[in-house]
């Protein structure tokens, strides 16, 4: 009777974990977005004001991303701006954003910070 008990619980336990999808179950997965990103950016500074301005391609198996592109200070690595690109469509992306003057003499670094 002990035996019996086990073996119907381990059944229950194992129908549980089907339904909620644990490997095994028949739950469907998503896997990650593969991609290949280039990203660059030019900086123009006038007096307090500065303006970045990037551009960048994205190829991959999705039809859509989200790329987050930060822009840093080449010396310090303080992030000095950002700008989130919706890419639906095409491969490149780019525009214009502020940025947090003043900037080092090294210059501005650019980096995918995100895709989504």
């Amino acid at each position: 009777m002990i035996i019996a008990l086990g073996v119907l619980g381990f059944l229950g336990l194992f129908a549980v974990l089907s339904l909620i999808g644990v490997p095994g179950g028949s739950a469907p997965s998503l896997g990650p977005k593969s991609y290949r990103t280039n990203v660059d950016c030019q900086v123009n500074t006038v007096g307090s004001q500065g303006t970045v301005t990037i551009s960048g391609t994205i190829t991959g198996d999705a039809t859509s991303y989200s790329v987050t592109v930060e822009v840093l200070d080449a010396a310090s690595h303080q992030r000095i701006g950002v700008q989130t690109f919706e890419v639906r469509g095409t491969t490149s992306f780019g525009g214009n954003t502020a940025a947090q003057v003043p900037v080092g003499p090294a210059g501005i670094e650019c980096k995918i910070a995100k895709v989504a």
